[in-house]
C-alpha cells in the first residue's frame, strides 16, 4: 500500500468536483457499474465504446478489473480510480474491492472520497437480510464521514420488482439506523442495461432521480479554501539569498500580507508573495501548490505547517486506526508517524475497543490488533502533531503509522480527540 494513504485532500481546486467510491459484496455488480457510467457520458475512447454492447456486462466491468489477477480471479482486488464529467460536475471514482481481506484498499479509496455508493445485488436479498461485506462496507462509510447512497443493481432481473425493491430500502435503512446516520438515497438500476444509471428508464413505478443525479445531488464537498490555513512544508529552496518554502494548500487561502505561524514553535510571520507555477499570484486556494515567500528571517523545515494563528498542537490523542499490516500491531510498540509531511516517532498507548463492523458493537479493551482490525486508540507522539480532528479537517487529521524497520505502512488513522 501506497504511504500516502489517508495523507491527500478529498478536494481539487476545480468549482464543483465530486469524488466517490463504490463498495459492497463480491459480484453485486461495481465494477459494472462503473464500466456503465464510464460509457453513457461519453468518455471512452471509440474503440472501447464499440466493443461493448448492453449484453457484455463482462466487457463493462473489465474496463476498470485491470490486474491480470482480478481478471483470473474474477474479483477486484486493488483500488481502480476512474474519471468522468457530466455538465453539471466531473467525478473521480474509486472502484473498492468487496472481499474482506481487502479492507485496508476500501479504507483508502473512503480515505479520498466524499461520497460512497454501496451496490446491492438485489436478487440475493432475502427477507431483508443483507451480505456481510456490504454491512462492512457501509460502517466503515460511514465511520469515515461519507455521504451514503445505494444502488440496488439487477433489478432488470426481477422484472423491476418494487416490492423487492422496498425489501432492501427498508433493510438498508435499518442498517443506516443502526449506524446513527441519517436517510439513505435508494435508487433501483441496471449497471448491465444502464436503466436508472444516468438514463432514465425501465421501471414504470420509479418517479425518482438516477444514480448520477443523486450523486450529484449529494452533499456538497467540504469548503475547504473557507477553513483555516494549513500548509505542510515539503521543501525549503533557496534562490540567491532569498528562501521559499514550498508544499501544498491543504486548506484554506493564502495571500501576501496574511499573518501566519509555522510549526509547533508557532513562529510568526507575513507572507511576502505566493508563488503557483513559478508565478506570483494574488492568492493560492485549497489544491494549489505554492513556494511561500516571508518577509524577514524564519527558522522553517521540512515537516512544519504553515497555519493560521488558530492552530493547536499535541502530543497525545485518541484515533480511529485501521491496521493494515499483516504483523499484528502490538500495545506499547514504538512506530514512526506521518502527518503531511511532518514525520516522528509515536507509541499505541492503549487500544480502547475494536469496532465490531458486523454488528457495530464495541468490544473490551484489547492487547493486539490484526489486519483490517479498526479500533479506537490513544497514541503518543514525541513530537507535537497538528490537533486537527478528521471530521474537521480531512487532509490534516489523518496519519499513517509505518514499521521503523521495514518501512512497511501498518495502519492509517484518524484523530478524533486530543488530549492537553
Amino acid at each position: 500500500m501506497d504511504g500516502g494513504v489517508l495523507q491527500h485532500s478529498r478536494l481539487s481546486a476545480g468549482p464543483r468536483q465530486i469524488r466517490f467510491m463504490t463498495a459492497g459484496s463480491v459480484d453485486d455488480g461495481k465494477s459494472t457499474l462503473i464500466g456503465r457510467l464510464l460509457l453513457d457520458s461519453g468518455v471512452l475512447m471509440r474503440d472501447q465504446a464499440a466493443s461493448i454492447h448492453d449484453n457484455n456486462p463482462e466487457g463493462l466491468a473489465e474496463l476498470t478489473d485491470g490486474l491480470e489477477a482480478e481478471r483470473a480471479q474474477g474479483i477486484t482486488i486493488d483500488v481502480a480510480y476512474r474519471y468522468f464529467e457530466t455538465p453539471e460536475a466531473s467525478f473521480l471514482i474509486a472502484d473498492a474491492p468487496g472481499h474482506e481481506q481487502y479492507t485496508r484498499n476500501m479504507v483508502t479509496a473512503a480515505s479520498n472520497s466524499d461520497v460512497a455508493v454501496i451496490v446491492i445485488d438485489a436478487t440475493g436479498v432475502r427477507s431483508g437480510l443483507l451480505k456481510p461485506q456490504t454491512r462492512r462496507h457501509a460502517a466503515i462509510a460511514a465511520l469515515m464521514g461519507l455521504d451514503l447512497i445505494v444502488a440496488v443493481n439487477k433489478m432488470d432481473l426481477l422484472g423491476w420488482s418494487e416490492e423487492r425493491f422496498r425489501d432492501v430500502e427498508t433493510a438498508f435503512g435499518d442498517l443506516a439506523a443502526s449506524l446513527k446516520i441519517g436517510a439513505v438515497t435508494c435508487v433501483p438500476i441496471s449497471a448491465r442495461s444502464g436503466a436508472n444509471v444516468v438514463f432514465a428508464g425501465a421501471a414504470p413505478w420509479w418517479r425518482g432521480s438516477t444514480l448520477t443525479e443523486v450523486i450529484n445531488q449529494s452533499r456538497a464537498p467540504r469548503a475547504q479554501t473557507e477553513r483555516a490555513l494549513r500548509i505542510p512544508v515539503q521543501a525549503v529552496l533557496r534562490d540567491v539569498q532569498t528562501r521559499y518554502y514550498a508544499g501544498r494548500v491543504e486548506q484554506g487561502a493564502v495571500r501576501p500580507g496574511d499573518q501566519v505561524v509555522i510549526g509547533p514553535r508557532r513562529q510568526a510571520a507575513t507572507v511576502a508573495t505566493v508563488r503557483v507555477g513559478g508565478r506570483s499570484v494574488p492568492a493560492a486556494k485549497a489544491g494549489a501548490a505554492v513556494t511561500i515567500e516571508f518577509t524577514g528571517e524564519h527558522d522553517v523545515t521540512r515537516g512544519d505547517v504553515i497555519a493560521s494563528a488558530d492552530v493547536d498542537y499535541v502530543r497525545t490523542f485518541a484515533a480511529d486506526l485501521c491496521w493494515l499490516d499483516e504483523a499484528p500491531l502490538v500495545k506499547g510498540r514504538r512506530y514512526v508517524l506521518r502527518q503531511g509531511t511532518l514525520e516522528t516517532q509515536a507509541l499505541i498507548e492503549e487500544i480502547s475497543f475494536i469496532h465490531d463492523i458486523a454488528d457495530f458493537s464495541r468490544s473490551a479493551a484489547a492487547s493486539a490488533l490484526a489486519l483490517n482490525d479498526i479500533a479506537r486508540v490513544r497514541i503518543a507522539t514525541r513530537d507535537p502533531v497538528l490537533a486537527d480532528l478528521y471530521a474537521d479537517s480531512v487532509g490534516t487529521g489523518a496519519f499513517a503509522l509505518f514499521d521503523p524497520q521495514s518501512n512497511q505502512t501498518c495502519g492509517a488513522g484518524m484523530i478524533w480527540e486530543v488530549f492537553p
